[in-house]
């Protein structure tokens, strides 16, 4: 069964944009819906004071709107070539919200890049996308 609907993680990096591109070019003239979705991991609970709440309020809503932004300019490069895709920004552990999010939306495919940055279990995949392809509902496809 073809996909309808599409979430291509993005983390900005050049495999990530390698993975857009192939959803893109694979799923020409509206065959699919795209959606590109970047996290935000949360700042974690180090030793913040009290008295500081709204500088790391502030530094969480600095993330998002660089973000924003990146996925517009993002939407507005590939707009030239007559590709569009929707785009949101999330905040979470990436894994967990990308598949939480992938379920949320009914996502038919999963599309990532593999950067192979994290550790012995992550040498050859990445392991976000270990993760992705291990735990999620739907296909994946890796794009090296």
């Amino acid at each position: 069964m073809p996909a309808k609907k599409i979430l291509v993680a993005f983390d900005g990096s050049k495999h990530s944009r390698k993975a857009l591109e192939w959803a893109l070019n694979s799923y020409e003239n509206g065959a699919a819906s795209i959606e590109v979705v970047t996290v935000v991991e949360p700042i974690g609970n180090f030793s913040t004071p009290e008295a500081f709440p709204l500088e790391v309020t502030a530094l969480r809503q600095d993330q998002h709107a660089m973000r924003e932004e990146k996925l517009k300019e993002l939407r507005q490069e590939w707009a030239v070539c007559g590709k569009e895709f929707t785009t949101r920004v999330l905040e979470g552990n990436i894994v967990e919200t990308l598949l939480d999010y992938s379920m949320e939306i009914s996502a038919d495919l999963l599309v990532t890049g593999t950067r192979g940055a994290g550790g012995f279990e992550g040498l050859l995949l990445g392991s976000v996308a270990h993760e992705l392809v291990t735990h999620a509902k739907m296909p994946v496809v890796v794009v090296k």
